[in-house]
């Protein structure tokens, strides 16, 4: 089942019916932090990029540095759920997005930010191998593509991704797509491919893939 084309899949939030569930709150457990870093942010997105990158990403923000998150146990829960029910004969094309990390900072006396997008993406295997759009994404390994339209500024990388309990074909039909904002950094002791590559795996992980997917060092021309 080939999709029509949506503006930039998940990463725009380009549907209406999308949720987007953004890392608002510093801690992603409610808890508000008047001044300081929180730990639980800290912590989680560490989990989400690594904590050595997060590391470099606090150093390339200096006193600016602040991590925000979101609950992964409830990201995990929720898109678990949503691949098991999905039907690719009823399929809307309706997905969540979530922000499981958002590190702000500042650069140059400018505001800056990394923002680490997950979901379902509206893309299936044949939209991005087959037909008039397949020239915007390149294979960087095995089953794994990523979006190199003009205009996107994420980049999202779509891969197949079966969990279990979905019907026959869900890892194709509703791959996996992240993404990672990189905007206004200018010192960069970790790379945006880095947060990518980083981003893609973690959540593999946490999501249980059943595919085995390595990823380059480099994914982006």
């Amino acid at each position: 089942m080939s999709k029509t084309r949506k503006l930039s899949g998940i990463g725009a939030g380009a549907l209406a019916a999308v949720l987007v569930l953004s890392g608002c709150s510093a801690g992603g457990d409610g808890e508000e932090h008047s001044g300081g870093v929180s730990p639980v942010a800290l912590r989680n997105c560490g989990q989400v990029f690594g904590e050595r990158n997060v590391e470099a990403l606090r150093s390339d923000f200096g006193e600016g540095f602040q991590p925000r998150d979101r609950s992964l146990t409830e990201m995990k829960q929720r898109m678990l759920a949503e691949a098991q029910v999905w039907n690719p004969d009823t399929d809307k094309l309706a997905r969540t997005t979530y922000r499981p990390c958002q590190i702000e900072g500042r650069a140059d006396g400018r505001a800056a930010w990394v923002i680490a997008t997950v979901g379902w993406s509206t893309y299936d295997e044949t939209f991005v191998t087959e037909g008039k759009h397949a020239r915007d994404f390149r294979e960087v390994a095995k089953g794994v593509y990523i979006d190199l339209t003009d205009g996107v500024d994420d980049h999202p990388l779509i891969m197949p991704c079966t969990v279990p309990g979905t019907r026959p074909g869900q890892g194709e039909e509703l791959p996996l797509q992240v993404s990672v904002t990189d905007t206004e950094r200018t010192t960069r002791s970790v790379s945006t491919d880095q947060l990518l590559k980083a981003l893609a795996e973690s959540t593999r992980k946490l999501l249980g893939c059943a595919e085995k997917v390595t990823l380059p060092e480099k994914l982006r021309p």
